[in-house]
């Protein structure tokens, strides 16, 4: 895409892990939607476990999920962009936060920007956004932005609205620097190819692999390269000539 999706809003699914109602990471999400929506056209769905969080438990597979929990898997398999936030408990992110995530599909998220957000008691668990939720969305290939969001109780009010202009300035540089991955986000139309030709080449890429395993063990600097493994691939595959 171009200049920022100048024809067409960008497809942005915001996911809360928060359970209550009213919740913190509820309205650090939704600050940062509101950041982003004046910085760039946008279409939200905002799926929120406030009022989701029972549905999940009792599921072990995805086709026992109530269609609503579906429908919102869906809709995260289909973004253009995902905004996701989570409490921190016990230093990581929810039990359901982690279930939900566990029903999409493996290549569906491959390249899709996340901006990571996250709410804590105290500043001892910023780093829950670099030891457990950037690594979780590594796993899907998708493509965490650069700077994520973290807030703590003291950045709002008793009325769950953000007073801290640290943290506003915080979530102003996280959109900023976010817009230019955003303005080459392949949009929904072009998601199915994009995933299809990661799935093809990550299937390739373990067929490599499995032959290099059952190659001896060579020492570091006589490992080959990839497109001599690949080679060597193909040629154990073609068909021995006759001898006559």
């Amino acid at each position: 895409m171009s200049i920022l999706n100048a024809q067409k809003p960008l497809n942005i699914v915001a996911v809360s892990g928060g359970l209550n109602n009213p919740s913190k990471t509820e309205a650090l999400v939704q600050a940062i939607i509101d950041e982003l929506a004046e910085a760039t056209p946008i279409h939200v769905h905002f799926i929120k476990f406030s009022e989701i969080g029972s549905l999940l438990g009792g599921a072990i597979y995805r086709n026992q999920l109530p269609q609503r929990v579906q429908d919102d898997l869906a809709a995260v398999e289909a973004a253009d962009a995902l905004i996701v936030g989570t409490p921190v408990y016990r230093a990581s992110f929810t039990g359901l936060f982690k279930h939900f995530f566990d029903f999409v599909e493996q290549t569906a998220l491959v390249d899709v920007p996340v901006l990571l957000a996250a709410s804590g008691g105290s500043e001892r668990h910023a780093l829950v956004l670099e030891h457990q939720l950037r690594p979780l969305f590594s796993f899907f290939q998708a493509q965490t932005l650069p700077i994520g969001v973290y807030a703590t109780d003291r950045d709002f009010t008793p009325e769950y609205t953000i007073h801290s202009e640290l943290l506003r300035d915080r979530i102003t540089l996280a959109v900023a620097r976010a817009l230019p991955i955003l303005e080459w986000a392949p949009a929904k139309g072009q998601r199915a190819e994009v995933v299809k030709e990661k799935s093809q080449q990550a299937n390739q890429n373990l067929g490599i692999n499995k032959q290099i395993e059952q190659e001896e063990v060579l020492p570091s600097a006589a490992v080959p390269s990839l497109d001599a493994a690949e080679a060597r691939l193909h040629s154990k595959k073609a068909p021995k000539s006759q001898v006559a």
